[in-house]
């Protein structure tokens, strides 16, 4: 939320005390701050009572009212502003006594420096001010007693623009929260969105954090029940389209977004594709960038009671989430484009399939390519799953959330799941079979199922795809049958640092045995000649203007694809979970 502050009050008297060389003007180590930074009361008052300028700084601008505002010296802070202590007099780096004693959560000197004239205007040069320092703190006391005195509840500092109740929810200061709305605080008001329209290398926050966002975020219950009941909303949104919801199931806080759904969060807000994304989840989950495992906290709620919660409130299993989560300490969540229901598929999630086909799931429900905006290309690489059904994504399920651990790592092993369930891709298509689901859907480059799972060397896929009638005869755009696609010579290993034989991998079969399997199925024997297909269409040649444009459609609906071919066994790469949390 904030950098969260330190006192810096004593650094360059420190310095100078050791024999350091820097000072600020000409001020005194030697008068009055000195003998205040040093706690010394007897010689404040024989200071005092010689004469000495009671505001005189030292070298860091501080005075003596200022350190005793630091070391909660209530009998000092009296003697000072009796002796005419300017009580506003901040210090080189903008912090004066009332702001001093509000970071600490010191009532009594609030209300001391308050009866002793201290203005609310006198701020600190990024914005904070008293009130929102007393928040953070969680002094009720302080935070009453500003109050009282005129504090504007809604003041924003200006590096966030976050306000004193979004402090108090982030630290969990419900008592506080409650003043806070009570004076009248906007619950709804949004931090400062960025204006960073391109992220390269890094991750930046969105922003748009409400004060429940926050209280949710660090899983501050109380915080949360308070600000619902002063009125705020649960279905607000941040800056990426996340809610409350969203962020507490991202953030592991399973228990806070069933309190929220019980309060009247919106079930169908987006939360159900990362419910559904939160049930792939493993124990050696990290931020995308790698830099850290991602948060595990005791939740009396599993990942799929969450789901079926959701479906049973309302929530669309067919329903997509479009975007991207944005985090500086969560780094580089990819951007998303799939239905809950396809999540579950890329996945190879089998109880979560069934339980949203009973919810009234679409079994070929495929991702849309985005759209453009102001005409301009969408480039990049795109979602290689584009075009592409459940039946098809599933066929490399099972692999758990993205192991994520920087370039050159990848998981040895496999994934450990933290939460036990059926991730087998056959039992997830048989499952999908019965459903409902087309063996002989194509994707954009004219792939079939069955191609795929040629691809993917699984035999018993392939017999069960055959059994429900996939075609043996399909050609896909290199006009190949699944036969003539397993008789190709195998590729070359893939260049580059993953490949680690000891790299976890699904079970495959041989090439041999792929083969083998087809010609049964096909009624052919080992040396009989596999079937050719007739020749696909000539394209026409640029400019032809024969026809009556038939054959410029062929070609761009295989253009679209041309891209995704050689992501056929990436499986669910691009739809992978957007975990990322939405910690700011």
């Amino acid at each position: 939320m904030r950098t969260r502050r330190t006192s810096i009050l004593l650094s360059l008297a420190a310095l100078l005390a050791a024999g350091g060389a820097i000072a600020l003007g000409q001020a005194r180590d030697d008068g009055i701050s000195a003998a205040a930074r040093d706690g010394d009361i007897d010689a404040v008052r024989e200071m005092i009572a010689a004469g000495a300028g009671v505001s005189e700084p030292g070298p860091d601008g501080s005075t003596a009212l200022l350190w005793a505002a630091y070391h909660h010296d209530l009998e000092m802070a009296e003697a000072l502003i009796a002796a005419g202590a300017d009580v506003d007099a901040a210090n080189a780096y903008g912090i004066a006594p009332l702001l001093q004693a509000a970071r600490t959560g010191d009532g009594a000197m609030v209300g001391v420096l308050l009866d002793a004239g201290a203005s609310l205007d006198t701020v600190q040069p990024d914005g904070e001010t008293a009130l929102m320092a007393a928040a953070g703190s969680g002094s009720l006391v302080a935070v009453e007693r500003l109050i009282a005195a005129g504090a504007d509840v809604d003041a924003v500092e200006t590096y966030q623009e976050q306000t004193a109740l979004m402090w108090a929810a982030a630290e969990g200061h419900a008592d506080v929260a409650d003043a806070l709305l009570r004076a009248g605080a906007d619950s709804d008001r949004k931090g400062r969105l960025t204006t960073i329209e391109e992220r390269k290398h890094a991750d930046h926050a969105t922003g748009g954090f409400t004060a429940l966002h926050f209280a949710v975020r660090n899983g501050h219950e109380d915080v949360v029940r308070t600000l619902i009941a002063g009125g705020a909303d649960p279905t607000v949104t941040n800056g990426d389209g996340a809610t409350p919801t969203v962020v507490a199931i991202i953030n592991d806080r399973f228990d806070l977004a069933r309190t929220l759904l019980d309060l009247g969060a919106d079930p169908d807000d987006g939360a159900l594709y990362f419910a559904v994304d939160m049930h792939d989840a493993t124990t050696d989950m990290r931020a995308h960038d790698g830099s850290r495992l991602r948060a595990d906290h005791d939740n009396a709620l599993t990942a799929f009671d969450l789901v079926e919660l959701l479906l049973d409130r309302g929530a669309d299993p067919n329903k997509p989430f479009v975007g991207q989560l944005h985090s500086t300490t969560l780094c580089c969540a990819p951007r998303v484009n799939s239905s809950p229901f396809f999540r579950a598929a890329t996945a190879a999630d089998v109880e979560v399939l069934k339980l949203m086909i009973s919810h009234g799931a679409d079994v070929e429900w495929s991702p849309l390519a985005p759209e453009a905006e102001d005409g301009e290309e969408t480039g990049g690489r795109g979602n290689a799953n584009v075009g592409r059904t459940p039946i098809m994504v599933a066929l490399n399920g099972g692999r758990g959330a993205p192991f994520a651990a920087g370039p050159g790592f990848t998981r040895l092993g496999p994934p450990p799941f933290r939460e036990a369930a059926n991730r087998e891709p056959l039992d997830a298509i048989r499952v999908l079979l019965e459903a409902g689901a087309d063996p002989n859907v194509p994707t954009p480059n004219d792939s079939t199922p069955l191609h795929m799972a040629v691809d993917a060397k699984q035999v018993a896929i392939i017999r069960e795809l055959v059994a429900a009638g996939a075609d043996l005869d399909a050609v896909d755009g290199e006009n190949l049958t699944p036969l003539l696609l397993a008789e190709q010579p195998p590729p070359p290993p893939p260049e580059g640092n993953n490949t680690d034989d000891r790299t976890y991998r699904r079970p495959q079969d041989s090439r041999e045995d792929v083969i083998a399997a087809l010609r049964e199925l096909m009624g052919l024997g080992p040396d009989d000649p596999a079937p050719m297909p007739p020749p696909l269409p000539e394209e026409p040649e640029a400019g032809d203007g024969q026809g009556d444009g038939s054959g410029e459609a062929e070609a761009s609906g295989d253009a679209d694809g041309s891209g995704e071919a050689d992501a056929e066994s990436e499986g669910n790469s691009a739809d992978d979970a957007a975990r990322e949390s939405a910690a700011q």
